[in-house]
């Protein structure tokens, strides 16, 4: 289970993100499962890219 995110590379233009993601591992006892995600729906996805002392989001719908 991740945390925390480290961007390291945001590609606008060719839509790519890279980055190292940090946690620890999945335990159950610890980590309840919830509802399973079918799929993304991404023709409806947005990216919003705000000056640069704030944090991009990205926004999909979630087809559970």
């Amino acid at each position: 289970m991740f945390s925390k995110i480290k961007i390291l590379e945001f590609d606008e233009e060719n839509f790519k993100i890279t980055a190292r993601a940090y946690g620890e591992e999945f335990q159950l006892g610890k980590h309840p499962q919830g509802t399973e995600v079918k799929a993304i729906t991404y023709s409806a996805m947005q990216i919003h890219t705000p000056p640069v002392t704030e944090r991009p989001e990205v926004f999909v719908i979630i087809d559970i």
